[in-house]
C-alpha cells in the first residue's frame, strides 16, 4: 500500500517487537485508532482512561514501547497518565493526542514544545506515520 501522495509505503510494525499503550476515553475514537494500529502491524493495548491504563502498565510484563493518549480526559488527565507510565518505565516514548489545538495546550501548560503530538481528527495514514517515526527516533 503507498501513501496518498505516492510515496513509498509505511513500514507496518513488527507485532513481535513494538507494543502501544492506547488512552482515549472516548470509545469510538478508541476503537478507530487502534483497528489502524493493528491493521499496521502493532500491538495494542487499549485503555478507557488513565487507571485503566495504569493498571494494564502494571500487569503487562512485556515491554510497551510508545504510549498514546487523549490530553483531555475526565479523572487524570493524558498528561499526568504519561508522567505515571515515564515513573513506571522510563524508556516509553510518548504520544499525545488531543482535539484542541496543540498551541493552545501549550497556552494551558499542558504540552511544551516540541512534544510528540498529533490533532485530532486524523487519519489512519497520518496516525501510523507519525508512530513510525516516534518509534524510529
Amino acid at each position: 500500500m503507498s501513501r496518498p501522495d505516492g510515496t513509498p509505503p509505511w513500514r507496518p510494525g513488527d507485532e513481535s517487537l513494538e507494543t502501544i499503550l492506547l488512552v482515549e476515553d472516548d470509545e469510538a475514537v478508541r476503537a478507530v485508532t487502534s483497528r489502524a494500529l493493528l491493521r499496521f502491524g502493532y500491538t495494542v493495548l487499549a485503555a478507557e482512561g488513565g487507571s485503566a491504563a495504569l493498571q494494564i502498565l502494571e500487569e503487562h510484563g512485556d515491554p510497551i514501547h510508545l504510549l498514546l493518549t487523549d490530553i483531555m480526559m475526565p479523572g487524570m488527565n493524558g498528561v499526568e497518565v504519561a508522567r505515571h507510565v515515564v515513573d513506571a518505565r522510563p524508556e516509553i516514548r510518548v504520544f499525545f493526542m488531543s482535539g484542541y489545538a496543540d498551541q493552545d495546550l501549550v497556552r494551558q501548560g499542558l504540552l511544551t514544545p516540541g512534544t510528540h503530538f498529533i490533532q485530532k481528527p486524523f487519519t489512519p495514514f497520518e496516525l501510523v506515520d507519525r508512530v513510525r517515526s516516534i518509534l524510529d527516533e
